[in-house]
C-alpha cells in the first residue's frame, strides 16, 4: 500500500468518526459536571464529590471516544492508528 493510499484510508476513517462535541454523551456529561460545579459554589456539595464528578465526566468522554474508535474493524485501521507499540504503518 502506498503512502497516498494509506493517507486516504486514514482520512476516510477519521471522517467516519463522530467528533466528541457532536455526541449526546459528551453534552450530557458536560451538563452534569457543570451542575455539580454550580452546586459546589452554591454550597450544596463539598469539594470531594465535585472533584469526583469532574474526573468521572472526563473518564466518560474519553471512554466514549475509545468505544467509537473500537467500532471500526481492526483490519481497516493502519498499525500506527491501532496503537500497536512500535509498528509504523
Amino acid at each position: 500500500m502506498t503512502d497516498v493510499q494509506m493517507q486516504q484510508k486514514i482520512q476516510k476513517i477519521q471522517m467516519s468518526l463522530t467528533p466528541w462535541y457532536k455526541q449526546k454523551t459528551s453534552w450530557t456529561t458536560i451538563a452534569g459536571v457543570l451542575g455539580t460545579i454550580g452546586s459546589y459554589f452554591a454550597g450544596e456539595v463539598s469539594l470531594m464529590p465535585t472533584i469526583w464528578a469532574v474526573v468521572g465526566g472526563l473518564v466518560i468522554i474519553f471512554g466514549r471516544q475509545g468505544v467509537e474508535k473500537s467500532r471500526i474493524p481492526y483490519g481497516e485501521l493502519p498499525a500506527s492508528q491501532r496503537g500497536d507499540s512500535d509498528i509504523v504503518g
